[in-house]
């Protein structure tokens, strides 16, 4: 691995039992800054590198360094250096390619979720709207694995293999005691998925 591949960091996936915790903590009325920021930071930090691969798949590479945009000629050449006209910052693409290979940073069709996210998530300032946030993005992400059973998806974004994901987010806990606004999320989630089946069964 070369030098300038080796500044390239991306930011892991969140594990289950975090977020499991969170949500158990909040059906039961329970809020826990230290989790709930772990969780939010986490997430945002994911989607950010998400971003800025998908960004670059397209050819339009961010250098790590100095933040300039780079295009890159031919998006099929792994052979092509990849150089900053701002700084001194190059890499192959074959380089810059294999530093995010097989883990799961390519968006996908949920590339708007993870997109809205990052947009938001700066002026969240209660744990509220933190908790909302989270739970809009797991909730967007869960209905895009469920239209797009062979994309990451919410893998994108959390440990485990799409079963574990999957079977995670079908035992979210919710409760009474659940922040304001997370059970109407998921009842929409869940009127959507009526209405996928629906059409589903009707063959259109």
């Amino acid at each position: 691995m070369s030098e300038d591949q080796m500044k390239l960091h991306w930011a892991p996936r969140v594990p289950r039992h975090k977020i499991r915790r969170l949500y158990e903590n909040d059906a039961s009325g329970i809020v826990d800054e230290e989790l709930l920021d772990e969780v939010a930071y986490g997430l945002y930090a994911r989607c950010q590198s998400i971003l800025t691969v998908t960004e670059a798949s397209e050819g339009r590479v961010r250098c790590p360094q100095c933040e300039q945009l780079i295009v890159r000629r031919d998006r099929g050449d792994k052979q092509e250096v990849v150089r900053c006209p701002a700084c001194s910052w190059q890499i192959t693409w074959g380089e810059y390619f294999k530093s995010y290979q097989h883990k799961q940073l390519h968006g996908g069709g949920a590339v708007d979720a993870f997109r809205a996210f990052v947009e938001q998530f700066p002026q969240a300032r209660t744990s509220r709207a933190k908790m909302l946030l989270i739970d809009r993005l797991i909730h967007a992400v869960h209905w895009e694995m469920t239209q797009r059973p062979t994309r990451p998806a919410a893998v994108n974004l959390i440990e485990g293999t799409m079963q574990m994901v999957e079977r995670l987010l079908e035992e979210l806990a919710y409760g009474e005691q659940s922040t304001p606004g997370t059970q109407e999320t998921r009842a929409d989630w869940q009127r959507k998925m009526v209405v996928s089946r629906d059409i589903w069964s009707r063959g259109e």
